[in-house]
């Protein structure tokens, strides 16, 4: 999606997608677009060199401009998040979001190239999982470098965090 257009209906387009499969795809730096789709339960993005963010803040104000839909909460109906060999990502999103279904965001290296290092900041807070038991997959190294909003938020997602043997 490189230029949108304001005569398509990307809301009702992409209203049925539930699944998103990215690999190896190195050409974009984010993948705002998935704000269109909000019925997503499960995202994977793999071996793309260059992303450096899921969502962009700058982007999604200009798609939301263009297309016409308001400000949205993404991922609300997401269960799966599983990231791997993106060593240029630095965020998912820029605040913390509600993720009342989520299950899994997996962190998993593909190969010895590298992980998901840049990703020092996840987009929770005490609210975001709410009632709901979240696992969180990644290596020892990467959870060592997360910042977290306080040390509530740290020792509330730090029960969830299963890490990788190398």
């Amino acid at each position: 999606l490189q230029k949108l257009s304001p005569n398509t209906n990307y809301t009702s387009t992409f209203h049925t997608l539930s699944h998103v499969v990215i690999r190896g795809y190195n050409k974009l730096v984010d993948r705002t677009w998935l704000i269109l789709a909000p019925n997503l339960c499960h995202i994977s993005i793999f071996g793309c060199a260059k992303l450096e963010e899921i969502l962009s803040e700058r982007k999604l104000g200009e798609i939301t401009n263009v297309v016409g839909i308001p400000y949205l909460k993404p991922f609300l109906k997401l269960k799966t998040l599983a990231l791997g060999y993106l060593p240029e990502l630095k965020s998912i999103y820029w605040d913390a979001l509600p993720f009342p279904g989520l299950k899994i965001i997996s962190l998993k290296s593909i190969s010895l190239l590298g992980d998901c290092l840049k990703l020092n900041k996840l987009p929770f807070n005490l609210d975001s999982t709410k009632g709901n038991h979240i696992t969180i997959l990644g290596s020892k190294d990467w959870w060592a470098t997360v910042e977290w909003e306080n040390e509530a938020t740290r020792d509330t997602f730090l029960r969830s965090f299963r890490y990788f043997p190398k």
